[in-house]
């Protein structure tokens, strides 16, 4: 089976280069194993609290051996990675970092972000306050006349919205563009909607926008209430010079934080008895649709896995028949300080080299298929 890998496609972002990193270090299990994290609920499987109970891989179902094997891949010196965290049954059971790293230490999602997105269309969905089928000029003015009105939702969620990313500036859109969302707005449909997938940042952009507008809320805070802070993801996403939540990309948080979002996902969208994501729309938008059958609704898809993946080989695999979760991320520092895209504040990350996604996929999948 051939894995489509995001870092393929010309996703118009940055890319830089630092030292790769050769020393790993692995979770201690020490005070995190001595008692169960208090979570205020019970449904006879296990969740994080403020923090994760560790477990023994083999004792929930998950082969020792191959998870040495992910381990070893994963931190090969030239595939620059940073941090690999492994969740099987709501239990931390691998925990790696490199380069002088810790838990704590900040990863970032790049396109993962997308797929975060994607859940926020689920709250939408589930307080009635947008439609798949709605056009974005519904809520966003500068499409609500013209070609652009042919614009749903579904088609920029399925990356089929019929337009091109803005080429105005040749180092795209994260680059040095004060105004993301204008940028992303001033373009016109090239071919009819629906028809073709074309992986486009700009398109994500103008989705938040129609999702903040149908809440008729900013779009940050949005995202914080409704997805972050219910499942204790403690994470900042990125604004442009204008305010404006950089919505196709760009969360800084943890490793282990990331985690609890694919826990999200593992579990059908509900998160200790609240179901935050729409059970329906999850399903829906981790089927393939488009690329292939290869991408649903912001998430990429490989039959009964799917992931959110980012530029430089950011990836969170999610395999909810096992409830499995892997989240695997490159080096990152943060430049500047201040998380707003503008000037010296940007995403420094390393590339993964000949890390091969098709190669991590099988890995994954390998930790409780053997």
């Amino acid at each position: 089976m051939a894995i489509f890998q995001p870092m393929l496609l010309a996703l118009s972002l940055v890319g830089c280069r630092a030292a790769s990193t050769d020393d790993q270090t692995a979770v201690d299990s020490g005070a995190d194993s001595q008692s169960k994290p208090d979570t205020g609920f019970s449904d006879g499987r296990n969740w994080p609290g403020d923090d994760w109970e560790l477990g023994d891989a083999e004792s929930v179902g998950v082969d020792a051996d191959a998870l040495e094997e992910l381990r070893e891949y994963v931190f090969r010196e030239a595939h620059n990675s940073q941090a690999l965290v492994v969740i099987k049954d709501g239990l931390l059971v691998g925990e790696w970092y490199a380069g002088g790293r810790h838990r704590d230490s900040l990863v970032t999602s790049w396109s993962m972000a997308k797929s975060v997105l994607s859940a926020l269309v689920g709250v939408g969905l589930r307080e009635n306050v947008l439609t798949l089928d709605d056009s974005v000029g519904d809520t966003v003015p500068d499409w609500a006349t013209g070609p652009n009105q042919l614009i749903t939702l579904r088609h920029l969620l399925e990356m089929r919205s019929g337009l091109e990313p803005n080429w105005s500036n040749p180092n795209g859109v994260y680059s040095v563009i004060t105004d993301q969302l204008e940028y992303s707005l001033a373009r016109e449909i090239e071919w009819a909607p629906g028809q073709i997938f074309n992986y486009v940042n700009e398109d994500s952009m103008v989705l938040g926008e129609a999702v903040a507008q149908s809440f008729s809320e900013d779009f940050d805070t949005l995202a914080h209430r409704e997805i972050l802070s219910p499942i204790g993801l403690d994470g900042v996403w990125w604004k442009d010079a204008a305010d404006h939540t950089l919505s196709y990309c760009c969360i800084d948080s943890t490793a282990r934080d990331f985690a609890r979002f694919g826990l999200l996902y593992s579990r059908d969208g509900a998160w200790k008895g609240q179901q935050i994501v729409p059970k329906s729309y999850l399903k829906e938008s981790t089927t393939g649709i488009s690329n292939d059958g290869f991408y649903g609704l912001h998430w990429w898809t490989f039959g009964s896995v799917f992931a959110a993946l980012g530029y430089d080989g950011q990836y969170l695999y999610v395999y909810p028949e096992k409830d499995l979760v892997v989240a695997r991320f490159t080096n990152y520092t943060k430049v500047g300080n201040k998380s707003i895209r503008k000037g010296g504040n940007y995403h420094l990350t390393d590339d993964s080299g000949p890390l091969d996604g098709s190669e991590l996929y099988w890995l994954v999948v390998g930790l409780v298929d053997n």
